[in-house]
């Protein structure tokens, strides 16, 4: 190992440090599991709120602020500067995630499980090489990636890693989407996708009951790199829509849709998620 490489790594480990001692260092008269909650949820509103302001999201960052005296504000301002310094040392990786798992916060009952970032990585390559990837973005225009379980957003993260290594510029041509039950594993997951710039959402609720009613978070990226513009621009207006069918008058298409009998158990786990039966 050179001199600078040595430097280089002893830095990473500084940074990791840091952020640890702090979080300890809060936690010991808190709590640690509820320091993360309101340490992530602070993040989070912090990173969304200028492109994307939310009223409640603002209430609450306020509500959470004000519970701490000044000295531990301050603290979490340096927890948050030292987990930016560490994406800067280290760039991919899921920094929150193995933080959350080795400090024994993951929710073990209801089978929640951070995949290494190894094992993400392999998984990502598999996705597509170069050629195929670059024929998408120049068909499309971009291209999307989703997570319906995403936890900390491991596999999105291996994804935008896997595109740096093919020469895709993930911040401009990948659309990320992120989904999970957990709330604060969602937040971790906007948070880390926020700080490496993936334009995208992360949607929090359970992927298996569709809804409008879900908590919708957009990266500040997804709105830099106008996406809330470029995922619209195949969709025909309601209003062209209904004059189109008012011209044509076209006659109603009844569509048969056959009988369909399973023998189905449905049943609901503690944290609202739902197995099946056959």
């Amino acid at each position: 190992m050179s001199a600078k490489t040595a430097v280089i790594a002893e830095k990473k480990k500084e940074h990791r440090k840091n952020f640890i001692e702090i979080f300890d260092k809060i936690s010991y008269s808190h709590g640690k599991y509820n320091v993360w909650r309101d340490f992530i949820y602070m993040c989070a509103a912090a990173l969304s709120q200028p492109l994307d302001f939310k009223q409640d999201r603002e209430d609450e960052y306020l509500r959470i602020i004000k519970s701490y005296n000044k000295e531990t504000q301050e603290l979490f301002a340096e927890m948050f500067s030292e987990l930016t310094l560490i994406y800067e040392e280290e760039g991919f990786g899921d920094i929150l995630g193995e933080t959350y798992a080795s400090a024994g916060m993951t929710n073990d009952k209801n089978g929640q499980f951070f995949t290494p970032y190894h094992i993400c990585k392999f998984m990502a390559g598999l996705q597509g090489d170069a050629e195929g990837l670059t024929a998408e973005i120049e068909r499309k225009g971009y291209i999307s990636v989703s997570d319906p379980c995403s936890g900390a957003g491991a596999m999105l993260i291996a994804f935008a890693d896997h595109c740096m290594e093919c020469g895709i510029n993930y911040q401009q041509s990948v659309l990320f989407v992120a989904q999970d039950i957990d709330h604060i594993a969602a937040l971790m997951c906007y948070v880390q996708m926020a700080l490496l710039g993936m334009p995208g959402y992360v949607i929090i609720g359970n992927s298996l009951i569709p809804s409008d009613q879900y908590d919708v978070w957009y990266t500040p990226m997804y709105f830099l790199q106008g996406f809330n513009y470029r995922t619209q621009r195949n969709v025909i207006p309601v209003e062209e829509s209904i004059a189109d069918s008012i011209v044509h008058q076209e006659e109603p298409q009844v569509m048969i849709i056959p009988e369909i009998s399973m023998d189905v158990i449905l049943r609901e786990t503690d944290n609202g998620q739902f197995e099946f039966d056959f």
